[in-house]
């Protein structure tokens, strides 16, 4: 009876020992979004333990902190660009297509991310200059499709209204002269 007990024991301590050491993804705080905006580099280390959607969401609200720092639109997208590269570094090649799909739906629904088109433009970029072509077209759709839901402003949550038909062309009557 005592060696259950001592085996119960050892299993419920290895378990949580376990637990423990693989830990669990952290959401980062304001403050390493910030210093990651100022460094990208920081990425990596964020994204220890994360799911591809914790890691895109992730990589998304460090964009944002970029587009919130007072820099020239060149920098900011050069910025970007080396941010995404280090989120595909950071994740496995054979979920690197599921990686562009979920990055593009977050970015598409952040109105901060989604500023400019330059700057989704410098996201796709570097997914192709990284991850190859096919997963920067995942993320090209995956942006397009989660935009045609939100009604013309990222984040809305809104299903676009049918677009009114265009108004009458004015047609010349038998009696009006052309002079």
């Amino acid at each position: 009876m005592m060696k259950k007990n001592k085996i119960g024991a050892l299993v419920v301590a290895s378990v949580l020992v376990a637990t423990f050491a693989c830990g669990a993804f952290q959401k980062p705080s304001a403050e390493q979004l910030k210093a990651t905006a100022k460094d990208p580099a920081l990425l990596a280390g964020l994204l220890v333990d994360a799911s591809i959607d914790q890691a895109a969401e992730t990589t998304k609200d460090v964009v944002a902190e970029i587009v919130k720092l007072d820099l020239e639109p060149d920098e900011r997208d050069l910025r970007t660009i080396w941010l995404v590269r280090i989120l595909f570094q950071a994740m496995s090649e054979d979920v690197w297509t599921d990686v562009a799909i979920s990055l593009g739906k977050f970015v598409a629904a952040s109105p901060k991310a989604s500023v400019t088109p330059s700057l989704v433009s410098a996201i796709q970029r570097s997914i192709i200059q990284t991850a190859e072509l096919k997963n920067g077209n995942a993320f090209g759709n995956a942006f397009i499709m989660a935009m045609q839901t939100v009604a013309g402003a990222p984040g809305g949550g809104k299903n676009v209204p049918p677009q009114p038909p265009p108004p009458p062309v004015a047609l010349p009557y038998e009696a009006q002269r052309f002079r």
